[in-house]
């Protein structure tokens, strides 16, 4: 439950005697995590102002909060990109907000912003709280109990300069700015929700046009083998007139990126690895159970003292290990386990009883001066001869300890006056203490830099617990496996020049190879392979040309890698010798659309839809209803190109007609048109629909300002490992 709760309520003294282990584990170190960045250069700008303090500020903050509602102590690499993507969308989309709301008249001063952080704190009381808050509040109350969440919110401000709960404090930030980020583009979404006007003889036209259809309909793969033999062609005009139509729209990049070949040498352990591991575990755990002691053998292994920790079952994240401990007797050992051939592990459960798993308390806090708090009341020995006083008056029932309590404030407000301390979490030494102490007892600790009265008042009901020792051996390559497959990774980066060569002789040798296409600067992942960040960072340096080959690269001891450059795109429209290939590629496959539709009407003459649908193993499918103004979803994912010749079809008549990527037949069996509704509302819908895709028009706007921003995104660059 909550020892968290009492940073506020039982000031300073208090956060240096509970342990901290429960929120480390789930908030973590973030200097582990947060990446360098350097003032060397500029990492980032909007409109012309520099910000990376607030980037690095904003990641910290949705780090910390993504660890506190993940339960996670890190974050592999994909998923720290997937911040770093958040962080980034949302401060851009926070600048962009923030300068159409000023442009029409609405800033947030920092008192507005206070009012709402207030309004915020006060939904979670009623029957419609903040969504965001109180999400952050249920994992807070997840793990210091819901009687405390409140107090711990309603206080966060204070703990900004707190070391030991900034993270804490890091997250409740992220969760304000999202909250604000969703008030703001409210507000702008009351604002521009007029901005789009459809003009009521557009209306009219639409419903003119708008019409539904029942055809039976047999779709038709131009790839099918049926029409190998047919192959299309374009020459170089076909292909400029379509890039110099076409190329603000299709070619214009908003973000740079690359495309990026990847051979892939796994570093997997040999047979004869696998045997000299298992053989080391097993004659460690012969040493193991010879031992004198365990203190001995942590000792002579340099693996530190034993833990002398009690968990609950529920505490083991690891299946199998978990029942392997309770199950055990006491005394007994854990016998070598081979863990989902990640590792292996040996143990022996030492210790077990019966024990709350939380203790609720009452304090009086006493801190005495130290160099770090000169401005404390009482010296050390002031304090120790008032804690002692304390403890008899209490103990003799002369006073109660809340009677007490409101002398003892410190100049806090005296809110709860109780507060649950759980095992895990609270140094071990005071909660053995305070459990050794009955209900009613009084006990006085020495902090580092006070004293504390404790009156135990009741405890939950005790459960089975466990004290263990768990030693582990990763099952992975030897150095000498490592170096021959760097060996041979070396011999084929050196027998390369291009990315094409890359791809040619992997293929020769079985190489596995990934191809990533579009891959961005801040990806952690190429294709389907993981950790990446090293081969990104490299394909985006200054110097990294097209077809450059990279040395050879290990990925965290998974595998080592090669990588080549395919294409390079930055930001800005695209030139034609570039993107000449997807051209290309693009325009033919249409072209063999429109091929096999006309063969399969010249087919048609001469059979029928059920015969060939039996040749081009596909099938017929009767009483399909399409619309002209429907969205894809909605025509039964018949492609837009294909819509408008299924409308200009004969009733009764079998045809095909192409799409973009696919061929439809179809037999129109009926066509009716709509009438239009009397106030047009429905062909407006429509008609935003067809305009804008399925987006809200205020989201289409914002899209649309976000991308005529002018930025500096350098981020690749300080986003290291």
């Amino acid at each position: 439950m909550a020892a968290i709760s009492s940073i506020r309520k039982h000031g300073v003294a208090l956060m240096l005697i509970i342990g901290f282990a429960l929120l480390a584990f789930i908030l973590g170190d973030l200097s582990q995590v947060s990446r360098t960045f350097s003032n060397k250069n500029i990492m980032t700008k909007i409109d012309g102002k520099k910000m990376d303090r607030v980037y690095s500020e904003q990641y910290e903050q949705n780090t910390a909060l993504m660890r506190l509602l993940q339960e996670k102590s890190s974050f592999d690499e994909n998923e720290t990109y997937q911040i770093h993507d958040m962080t980034w969308r949302n401060m851009l989309q926070n600048a962009v907000v923030d300068k159409q709301l000023k442009a029409l008249g609405l800033e947030y001063t920092d008192q507005m912003i206070e009012d709402f952080k207030a309004d915020m704190l006060a939904s979670l009381s009623t029957n419609r709280p903040n969504q965001f808050l109180a999400q952050f509040a249920n994992a807070l109350a997840k793990y210091y109990g819901p009687e405390n969440a409140m107090s711990i919110l309603s206080h966060m401000d204070e703990y900004a300069n707190n070391d030991q709960v900034k993270d804490l404090y890091n997250a409740y930030q992220a969760i304000v700015r999202f909250a604000l980020s969703y008030e703001k583009e409210s507000h702008y979404s009351a604002l521009a929700q007029n901005a789009i006007y459809f003009s009521d003889p557009m209306a009219k036209q639409l419903s003119k046009d708008n019409q539904m259809a029942m055809l039976s309909l047999m779709p038709v793969n131009p790839q099918a083998p049926s029409f190998s033999s047919i192959t299309a062609s374009v020459d170089e005009k076909e292909m400029k007139d379509f890039y110099n139509k076409h190329k603000n729209d299709l070619f214009n990049i908003h973000e740079k990126n690359r495309d990026i070949d990847v051979a892939v040498f796994p570093i997997n352990p040999t047979p004869n690895d696998l045997k000299a591991i298992e053989d080391s575990v097993r004659a460690d755990f012969q040493k193991f159970m010879a031992a004198t002691s365990l203190e001995a053998y942590s000792a002579e292994m340099g693996n530190g003292s034993v833990d002398s920790t009690y968990y609950k079952s529920d505490d083991i994240n690891l299946d199998v290990l978990d029942s392997l401990i309770f199950k055990a007797s006491v005394g007994s050992f854990i016998e070598p386990y081979n863990y989902e051939n990640q590792k292996w592990y040996f143990g022996k459960v030492y210790g077990g009883a019966a024990r709350p798993d939380s203790i609720n308390v009452a304090t009086i806090e006493l801190p005495f001066k130290t160099a770090d708090n000169t401005t404390a009341k009482y010296s050390k020995s002031q304090a120790k001869a008032l804690a002692d006083s304390l403890k008899t008056v209490i103990a003799g029932n002369q006073a109660s300890i809340f009677q007490l309590q409101a002398n003892y404030l410190n100049g806090r407000q005296q809110t709860d006056s109780t507060f649950w301390l759980p095992e895990r979490g609270t140094i071990q030494e005071l909660y053995n203490s305070l459990l050794a102490t009955p209900n009613g007892g009084v006990y006085v600790y020495k902090a580092p830099n006070g004293y504390i009265v404790f009156q135990v008042l009741e405890r939950t009901a005790p459960i089975d617990k466990r004290q263990f020792v768990l030693y582990d051996y990763d099952i992975a390559a030897s150095e000498a496996t490592v170096n021959a497959i760097k060996s041979q990774a070396n011999q084929f980066a050196a027998s390369i020049n291009n990315a094409d060569e890359l791809m040619s002789t992997a293929a020769k040798k079985g190489i596995q190879t990934v191809k990533g296409t579009n891959v961005l600067s801040m990806a952690a992942n190429i294709g389907q392979l993981p950790n990446c960040r090293d081969i990104v960072s490299w394909a985006f340096s200054d110097d990294v040309e097209k077809n450059d080959i990279s040395d050879v690269i290990n990925v965290d001891r998974m595998f080592y890698a090669v990588a080549s450059v395919r294409n390079i795109r930055n930001e800005g429209v695209q030139k034609y010798k570039d993107v000449k290939g997807d051209i290309e590629a693009m325009l033919t496959g249409e072209k063999k659309v429109d091929m096999v539709a006309e063969q399969v009407r010249k087919a048609l003459a001469s059979s029928d839809m059920q015969t060939l649908a039996q040749q081009y193993g596909t099938q017929v499918t009767d009483s399909v209803v399409v619309f002209f103004t429907g969205d894809a979803y909605q025509n039964r994912g018949i492609e837009n190109r294909a819509i408008a010749g299924i409308f200009n079809a004969p009733q009764n008549k079998p045809t095909a007609v192409a799409g973009k990527n696919m061929v439809y037949v179809v037999d129109v069996k009926a066509k009716n048109k709509n009438e239009a509704t009397k106030d047009l509302m429905a062909e407006k819908s429509a008609l935003q629909s067809m305009v804008l895709g399925r987006e809200r028009g205020e989201a289409t706007l914002i899209n649309y300002f976000v991308e005529n921003t002018k930025i500096l995104d350098n981020r690749c660059k300080f986003y290291q490992k």
